[in-house]
């Protein structure tokens, strides 16, 4: 009787672990979900008919996104692609015309065009460093204006990378990626040579082509003016390593609006008032009598 009662006993308690299974399983599946924190990416998605929910609420489910193959979010004022990596299946990105600090694709494995133009005289693209060495796929990449980006890395192991442009122009005229000095590629003797596929590619920047420009380059473009203090509360200080002459200073919102100009005679070093800014960033272009200009990017608070 009580063997009998022991085998009962385990049926039912297997059985009831099979009943919660199943029970959990759909659970599961419906928990699986990407996080979205910036609601205008989000939106974006809503827009295109990716968010199936409809709603703001931070998050998509990770089925709406992973086999979209196409994805075109350009001028919709987002600040942060956080769940695009969730995007497994992409093979085309234009996010341009955002305000975007960064721009990781590393996950994006099978992406092949990527498009993240600013308009001049805007400088809504204010990443550092991009990093397309996980993108073995990746054929054509165009940006413009990135102005403060210091680290390109290219090396992704195939030179697949047929065609890629980052011009820069402000006002209607051209200008340089004065920050960029060395990029990083699989071939730097073929790079340099001119050869294909670098023969196709164009950059508004004064630098060379490295296999590891972690080893360092000399300072191709000599730095002539430096900002303090950053963040900056009334009076922004100009420090040049020179007396210049005449200088013409403009300062810019982040959505490339003028705010203000002025024409000064410039001996080494020059206050600016900024007292009038509302808290937030800025960049302040700095063009010399011979057209060189420098652009620094500053915090009022």
């Amino acid at each position: 009787m009580k063997l009998i009662f022991k085998i009962y006993k385990t049926r039912i308690s297997m059985l009831n672990i099979l009943c919660i299974g199943l029970f959990l399983l759909p659970l599961g599946l419906y928990a699986q979900v990407t996080n979205i924190p910036d609601p205008n990416f989000e939106q974006a998605l809503i827009d295109l008919g990716i968010d199936s929910d409809g709603m703001i609420n931070g998050q998509v489910l990770t089925s709406d996104i992973e086999n979209v193959v196409t994805l075109d979010v350009n001028h919709r004022f987002i600040e942060d692609l956080t769940g695009l990596e969730d995007f497994s299946a992409l093979e085309l990105l234009d996010v341009s015309g955002n305000i975007l600090y960064l721009l990781d694709v590393s996950e994006n494995i099978l992406l092949k065009e990527l498009y993240f133009n600013s308009q001049s005289p805007g400088f809504s693209m204010l990443m550092t460093s991009l990093d397309f060495s996980s993108n073995v796929n990746l054929e054509i990449v165009e940006a413009g204006n990135v102005i403060f980006l210091e680290n390109l890395n290219l090396k992704n192991g195939a030179n697949s990378i047929l065609t890629i442009s980052l011009p820069c122009q402000f006002e209607g005229e051209p200008c340089e990626l004065t920050e960029l000095q060395c990029i990083t590629v699989d071939d730097e003797v073929a790079a340099n040579n001119n050869e294909l596929p670098y023969s196709r590619w164009y950059f508004a920047a004064n630098f060379i082509y490295s296999e590891d420009c972690s080893l360092g380059t000399n300072d191709i473009n000599e730095k002539l003016f430096s900002i303090y203090p950053n963040p900056v509360n009334e009076v922004l200080v100009l420090n040049g390593t020179k007396n210049i002459g005449k200088l013409k200073t403009q300062i810019y919102s982040t959505e490339g609006k003028l705010l203000n100009t002025h024409n000064i005679d410039f001996n080494k070093q020059t206050s600016i008032d900024v007292s009038n800014l509302s808290n937030g960033i800025y960049f302040l272009n700095i063009e010399d009598e011979s057209g060189r200009v420098e652009v620094k990017k500053f915090v009022k608070q």
